[in-house]
């Protein structure tokens, strides 16, 4: 057994500032993100290897969502921090790829987990298992809101004897996801918890590495990949598998819309978090109504309202036709849309594309239109804004290299990326239907 060895890490201005805010008993969750080269991950792995000296039987839980990405980059960093203060294996600590384990000559311990949702264990009862002190989740935008949860849960290990407070670090890319609504847009309006904290980072704020050399290799990079990676920016995304570009989906707000024929689109929320939202169209400009916890009855007194307002007729009026959204069509008698229907010939195709079913038609169809510039929304509640721009942004195509049939990521799916249902873009797609070569008696069904 080793004598307890003493660090003295350099840590960057930012890593000091995660230091202390990991030393803050007030705070539980801390994100560390920002764009690349930042030192993110090795301020973290300093830290975990400092406690793990510092206060023998601890237990860090290091987790990412695919173990190869783990083993490759969080762990290969750990290990190169272990390196850097001539720390050997064998003597001072031991690795154990089998099970996935780093156990510390006092005892500590570090417990490396994948963190992708699996079929088989929805619900992580997996993570159940574990009893940490402290936990950590590299690259944490690949995960679902659910885990960092369960992992606070289990921050139990050695608290009371310590005295300390379990928490939970968390670094990121740029990226729209959960983290953004939970972290990174509170702080901006100053309404973050006080148990939580984001530190932004940027290679700017890493002196340790030649700022100038790292500006000139990203020269030709593309203006998405410059704003991720130089600055930081959460509000560009590089996925090849999104429908709407960001600056497009921006746009909307502030386009000259073409007006026209007025339609109504309405998609139908039961008594809970999810809004019932209404768009009154001219032509392919909305304006956008929401509401929370309404009932059927009101939501049909509203609709009429608005149709006499703007005088639209009930053959032009289409509302959600799943679950209590039917029971405004029938009080209505408007149109409504019928879960998986087939997708519908339009009038300037000879065949139609290989959708899966009209939901994703409408999605597809509306790509075009939101390139055009030709569609403009109007939002009567300007908190709605911030909304639609989450939910139009996280559209994306599912497995686009299997070859099958064009669809987009499910109602589900969309809720494990933003926490919530995507009321206002599946309400929004809704008006490409009124583009489509319908017969009047067809009705139709969002999920």
């Amino acid at each position: 057994m080793s004598h307890r060895r003493i660090l003295k890490p350099k840590f960057t201005k930012k890593q000091r500032e995660l230091w202390n805010c990991f030393n803050n008993p007030k705070i539980t969750e801390i994100l560390y993100g920002g764009g690349a080269r930042g030192g993110k991950s090795w301020g973290v792995c300093e830290i975990i290897n400092l406690t793990c000296i510092a206060k023998p039987g601890i237990v860090w839980l290091v987790g990412r969502s695919e173990w190869d990405d783990l083993r490759k980059t969080t762990l290969a960093t750990l290990l190169k921090v272990m390196n850097k203060h001539g720390m050997q294996q064998g003597r001072e600590y031991n690795l154990n790829l089998q099970t996935k384990e780093l156990t510390y000559y006092n005892g500590s311990k570090i417990l490396f987990v994948p963190l992708k949702q699996q079929p088989s264990d929805p619900e992580f009862n997996r993570l159940g298992s574990y009893e940490t002190t402290y936990g950590f989740i590299d690259e944490t935008q690949q995960v679902i809101r659910k885990v960092i949860d369960i992992i606070l849960s289990r921050c139990t290990e050695k608290i009371k004897e310590y005295n300390l407070v379990g928490k939970v670090i968390m670094t990121c890319n740029p990226m729209k996801c959960h983290l953004y609504n939970d972290f990174i847009k509170p702080q901006k309006e100053g309404t973050l918890p006080e148990d939580r904290i984001f530190i932004p980072s940027l290679y700017t704020d890493n002196p340790f590495i030649d700022h100038e050399k790292y500006r000139n290799s990203l020269k030709r990079a593309d203006k998405i990949t410059k704003e991720r990676l130089l600055n930081g920016n959460r509000d560009y995304d590089d996925d090849p598998t999104k429908l709407y570009e960001y600056d497009d989906i921006c746009d909307l707000f502030t386009n000259q819309g073409e007006s026209g024929q007025h339609y109504i689109t309405c998609d139908i929320a039961r008594l809970g978090n999810d809004h019932t939202v209404a768009i009154v169209w001219d032509g392919w400009i909305g304006r956008i109504f929401s509401y929370k916890k309404k009932r059927t009855t009101e939501t049909a007194k509203i609709l009429q309202s608005l149709q006499q307002q703007y005088k639209v007729k009930n053959s032009d009026t289409i509302c959600d036709e799943d679950g209590v959204g039917g029971g405004v069509v029938d009080q209505l008698g408007c149109k409504g849309f019928v879960n998986n229907s087939s997708p519908i010939l339009t009038p300037e195709e000879k065949q139609i594309r290989n959708y899966k079913n009209l939901k994703d038609q409408c999605y597809f169809e509306l790509q075009s239109v939101i390139e055009s510039g030709k569609m403009q929304l109007i939002v009567m509640n300007s908190d709605d804004k911030e909304l639609i721009i989450e939910e139009l942004d996280v559209v994306k195509q599912k497995n686009p290299d299997k070859g099958g049939k064009l669809q987009i990521l499910s109602k589900e799916e969309v809720k494990l990326l933003i926490g919530r249902s995507p009321d206002f873009s599946d309400t929004i797609a809704m008006r490409m239907r009124f583009e489509l070569n319908k017969s009047p008696d067809i009705a139709i069904y969002f999920i």
